[in-house]
Parts: C-alpha cells; structure tokens; sequence
C-alpha cells in the first residue's frame, strides 16, 4: 500500500519542503509510521451489515448485500461443516425448497470433507470463512494471508473453484480485503442475521432476519457449533420454517450467491 513506502529519505525530503518540520522530525515519522499501521490494521468493516446503507465498499471489495433484484435472497451458513448440524440443515433446506450458500471453515472442511460433495451436490453455492476461525483485528497481514492460502489450498484439492469469502466475525482489515482480492474472492458479509448465539428462540432469530428481509438481502445463519454456544445450530435449524414461510409471503425466492450477484 502506498502508506507502506514511507522511509528515513521521505520524512528528510518532507523537512526540506517544509522548514517547520526540522523541529520535530520524530513528530512526522511517528505520523508516517501509524498512518501505514492503519492502512493495514485499522478494520474496513466490522460486522457492518446491520446497519450500512452501501451495498459494497469502493471497488467491490466487500459486499454487504446483492443487488435488489425483484425476489431474490441468499441465505448463508458460516462455521461448517458440522457432522450433525449440516446435514440435518441441509435435508431441511431441501425440504422447503431453499438454496443456500455455505462458508465453511477450513480446519472443519479436514474434519469433513465428505459434506462438501453432499453440499454441492444438493445444489448449493460455497465460499470459505477462512481456515482458522480466529480474529483478523488481532493477526498480522502475514497470518492473513497464510489463513486464506491454506484454506484455498484445501477447496481447491476438494475441486471446489472458490468466488466467495467472509471472514470469521465478520472482521475486515486492509490485510484480509487485499489477499482476498488478490486470490480472486468477493468478499462478502450479510446485511440480516439471525444471531443465534444470542438467544435459544427460533421465533426471535426468525423475527430478527424478517425485521430486514428484502430484495438483495444477505442472510448470516450457521450450520455448527463449534464457535458458539452448545445446540446454536439447532436453533438454526428450527427457524428456517419461520423464515421460509415469511420468504413465501414477501415473494422472495432463496437464492445461493452465484445467482444473486451476477
């Protein structure tokens, strides 16, 4: 990044434009060091969705929600796949007629693999959510970058061409933004969840993604608990009647994330 090529010769030139400067040399590389920290680190988004009216960052380089085509939703699954959790979520899915696309974690992806045919093969989309299910506000560029190359390794080998990223949290830094760009991935977070971390209610998380439910939406499910509290993906689980009934009365069709950005 451009804020990444400042140097001792900068900050002398920055004195000879400026007699001012001379004073306190140390004041313009301490200015010159915190604004590449921030470049890098300083979070672009963090779990915006609930609130930003942008549909994506600059350039594409995180979405929030599709665009607003008449009838169409995504709903998604992050934290996958889980031995119980997925395949139940996904008998389910089939049952209400939903397609979906899922975000799974590579180290579970190595415990699993087998449920990434079973998820391709009933018609849904995938992306990854990374390798580690960790924190991006608190590892360095390199971890990111190392985090996204193992977990892309790991589809690749399972012959799955990745388009889609959303990192663990929903936590962007300019590190996560650029090596998810330079791999090719869109990365995406949701613009309504469920948050079933939250609550044991399948009628609040149901009536907490209905509150923004509409053309475009992006919704945050999950599939597993391994990141969150015992039974969270049951709860999941038992909301999707709810959210397929309200899907039904708004007209919208679930739809996975290849077919509603285009």
């Amino acid at each position: 990044m451009a804020a990444e090529t400042s140097s001792a010769d900068e900050v002398t030139m920055l004195d000879h434009a400026d007699p001012r400067r001379r004073s306190c040399p140390w004041a313009v590389g301490a200015s010159l060091g915190v604004a590449a920290a921030a470049a890098e680190y300083l979070p672009a988004a963090v779990a915006l969705g609930q609130w930003t009216p942008l549909q994506a960052l600059p350039g594409g380089l995180c979405r929030w929600q599709g665009p607003r085509f008449p009838g169409r939703v995504a709903i998604t699954f992050d934290d996958g796949p889980h031995p119980e959790g997925t395949p139940k979520i996904l008998a389910r899915l089939d049952e209400l007629g939903l397609r979906a696309t899922f975000f799974p974690v590579g180290s579970e992806v190595a415990r699993e693999p087998a449920l990434i045919d079973d998820i391709l093969g009933r018609g849904h989309a995938l992306g990854t959510h990374g390798f580690a299910h960790a924190h991006h506000l608190v590892k360095s560029p390199r971890w990111v970058r190392r985090d996204l190359d193992t977990a892309g390794e790991l589809m690749e080998a399972l012959g799955v061409a990745l388009r889609w990223f959303r990192p663990a949290y929903g936590q962007v830094t300019g590190a996560t933004l650029l090596h998810a760009r330079r791999k090719g991935w869109d990365t995406v977070l949701w613009s309504s969840w469920g948050r079933e971390w939250a609550t044991t209610s399948p009628r609040a998380v149901a009536a907490r993604i209905g509150r923004r439910l509409r053309p475009g939406a992006v919704v945050l499910l999950h599939d597993s608990d391994r990141f969150g509290p015992e039974g969270m993906w049951r709860v999941a689980y038992e909301a999707l009647g709810a959210v397929g009934d309200e899907l039904a009365r708004r007209h919208l069709d679930a739809v996975t994330l290849d077919e509603l950005v285009v």
